[in-house]
């Protein structure tokens, strides 16, 4: 058994504030309403100090990269056990409109659902970070004490993230992000730490393989009210963006830089006819051909970058 690096642990937390934004901004996308997630707080956790989750009954979710299938991670729905129930409320009230009187299976579809939104959302994240491609499997929502995936019973600390998800006009919704420390490298792009070579002499027998199965539904999350889905899309009109057009781009020396002068011609490394590129806030969102409207230069788009693309663009 070892303790969290210091140096995965630096790593991970200096990234938090990026990954939450790019998490919030698919939430945004996926839902048509503003989602905001402040930047969460992020530390060790002994498992220890874990036991009451196996003990008491908790709405959370199991979930894998299978990119990283030997590393599951669990969301635990609120940060603290006094206030499981109010956060438990909060989530359903977002998912559901009302939450039900009392908590049972025929919500955990929903929930579910929502959890792998929280996924994929980490997954455009972590992808921008590594250059690596994860992809979220085997999402599993439960309300029943927390049996511990096979990862966390070799390890003596875990790593948390505590984090809130705030929708406009509802409670906000703390969950907790339990996570070992070799997903969280797989996730950074760091090499695996170098095996302990008197792990073997205490090794205790391997657990059973964790293979939960599950059929999620559809559903529409974070809705107000089913007869006015997309009015909630009004919360983002009002946030300014700047808007560029790209011509074409080139590499220089300083040298060459220098040599720049009127009457020079810099060649783009662009062909003559190719699109030209439309930036939103420095991000590709569409391309287009020039063209002249009233003496004034303009621009046709000809085509449009895909929602999902350009979520993971301006997450980047």
């Amino acid at each position: 058994m070892s303790e969290v690096s210091a140096e995965v642990l630096t790593q991970f937390v200096a990234k938090q504030a990026q990954v939450w934004q790019s998490v919030a901004l698919y939430l945004s996308e996926q839902n048509n309403t503003l989602v905001e997630i402040p930047t969460p707080t992020t530390t060790t956790v002994p498992l220890s100090d874990l036991t009451g989750l196996s003990a008491d009954t908790v709405l959370h979710i199991h979930a894998q990269f299978s990119e990283c299938s030997d590393a599951p991670c669990l969301f635990v729905v609120g940060q603290q056990p006094g206030e499981r129930a109010a956060a438990e409320k909060a989530l359903l009230e977002a998912l559901l409109g009302t939450a039900p009187e009392t908590v049972d299976t025929s919500i955990l579809p929903t929930v579910q659902e929502f959890g792998t939104h929280l996924m994929q959302g980490l997954a455009i994240a972590f992808g921008n970070i590594s250059g690596k491609t994860f992809t979220p499997e085997q999402v599993i929502a439960r309300y029943e004490p927390i049996v511990f995936p096979p990862n966390f019973l070799t390890v003596d600390e875990a790593i948390i993230t505590r984090f809130v998800v705030q929708v406009p006009d509802r409670p906000p919704i703390s969950l907790s992000w339990l996570l070992t420390e070799h997903l969280a490298r797989a996730l950074l792009g760091m090499p695996e730490a170098a095996p302990d070579p008197l792990s073997t002499l205490a090794a205790e027998p391997a657990a059973p393989a964790y293979t939960p199965t599950a059929t999620p539904a559809p559903f529409n999350p974070f809705a107000e009210a089913e007869e006015a889905p997309e009015r909630n899309i009004d919360l983002l009109l009002d946030i300014p963006l700047e808007v560029s057009v790209e011509l074409g781009r080139v590499t220089m020396l300083v040298r060459e830089l220098l040599e720049v002068g009127t009457g020079s011609i810099v060649e783009l490394q662009k062909a003559a006819g190719e699109p030209v590129e439309v930036l939103v806030n420095g991000r590709l969102i569409a391309r287009g051909e020039v063209v002249v409207v009233e003496d004034n230069f303009a621009v046709r788009i000809t085509e449009i970058i895909p929602p999902t693309e350009r979520v993971q663009r301006l997450g980047a």
